[in-house]
């Protein structure tokens, strides 16, 4: 991390609570994940009748799975920091009910103009 705010990365976007990020960045990191899940749910479908084939595409879900829910946590604390929010707010998208209101919440409000008490968004020059 530069004074100026982090250095934008895939590792950074995906990982690392620090910094904001904006709605479209965050609404395609979602699609990624949701893509990756699809996929993974597909093949396994497609292979029902295949027990090895089957089980080694149920063990990649899993791990796509217990990839994505922190990357999932920290693009929400990024997108909370972006409007103005602690990042701990990022637990009501694991509360079944609240978690599509929040999600369509993130994608929508419009984050802080300028550097607000996180930084400056990661698609905004630094000072």
């Amino acid at each position: 991390m530069t004074p100026e705010g982090p250095q934008p990365s895939m590792t950074w976007l995906f990982f690392s609570p620090s910094g904001r990020i904006g709605r479209l960045p965050f609404f395609l990191s979602w699609l990624f994940w949701f893509l990756i899940g699809g996929f993974m749910v597909a093949r396994m479908v497609a292979n029902e009748g295949n027990e090895t084939v089957l089980a080694l595409w149920t063990l990649a879900f899993v791990v796509s799975s217990l990839v994505s829910l922190p990357s999932i946590a920290m693009l929400a604390i990024k997108r909370l920091h972006d409007i103005g929010y602690p990042g701990p707010l990022s637990l009501t998208l694991f509360i079944p009910v609240l978690s599509p209101v929040v999600f369509i919440a993130l994608c929508l409000w419009p984050g802080d103009q300028g550097p607000n008490e996180f930084g400056a968004r990661s698609d905004e020059p630094g000072p």
